[in-house]
């Protein structure tokens, strides 16, 4: 069966090529994530049970975007993942029915992953942070046995398509050093290109590409996408 073969696997470790870059799909669509493949995405990253309203391709749940997330993972040949919000509580049985998809990693806030969560061995985790998290905290949590990254994504609901500052900058640079696992970087905030070379000094392994960054129409989604990858010429 189609979705249960992963399609490859996200590497976070090699160098020389800058940070991966992990499209979060504005909404469940093949359009969107072929478009995300044709920008240079090294990996698609669907959504379900989002919480924020500004953004409705994420509401509601597994079931409701079964078959669109379906398709995308059979249409694409990158690693597919998965966001998992906190709208409802993640229960063993619904667990089951992602841990078995085919998704190549979970992403989910820290503080709504549950322990049989992390505990899987069948699939990556991601951990998000967001803001309140305190630095022993996000310490602890890149430490935890299976957890293969610590997403940063602390940006406030009416900050999000800000330029990204200095403070940003510090922030980020202080997560990358404490941290003791690959750390992803959520584009919650707006960043220029010749922003992008100092934040992969820093040692950021990913870049999440962030709906709320996004102001172009859905047909340039691909040039939105390929926008954050220096090293990667525009598609045509």
């Amino acid at each position: 069966m189609e979705t249960s073969q992963r399609r490859g696997v996200l590497d976070l470790h090699s160098s020389g090529e800058g940070p991966a870059l992990i499209a979060s799909l504005p909404k469940n669509s093949v359009s969107l994530a072929a478009q995300a493949e044709e920008g240079g995405a090294d990996a698609i990253m669907v959504n379900v049970e989002g919480e924020d309203a500004s953004c409705p391709g994420h509401l509601g749940s597994y079931e409701l975007h079964n078959v669109y997330i379906r398709d995308v993972i059979s249409t694409v040949s990158l690693p597919c993942g998965i966001f998992i919000g906190g709208a409802k509580p993640l229960t063993p049985e619904y667990w089951e029915t992602i841990a078995t998809a085919g998704f190549a990693f979970v992403d989910m806030y820290a503080h709504q992953m549950p322990l049989f969560v992390l505990n899987d061995s069948r699939v990556r985790k991601f951990l998000a942070i967001s803001a309140g998290y305190i630095l022993e905290q996000i310490r602890s949590l890149s430490e935890a046995e299976g957890v293969e990254a610590i997403e940063l994504a602390i940006v406030p609901q009416q900050a999000r398509g800000n330029p990204f500052t200095v403070l940003d900058l510090a922030t980020l640079n202080l997560i990358s050093d404490l941290s003791r696992t690959a750390v992803l970087l959520r584009t919650q905030k707006r960043l220029r290109m010749d922003d992008l070379p100092r934040i992969a000094t820093l040692g950021v392994k990913g870049l999440v590409i962030d709906p709320s960054v996004l102001v172009a129409p859905e047909e340039a989604y691909r040039d939105e996408v390929a926008s954050f990858s220096p090293r990667r010429p525009s598609p045509d």
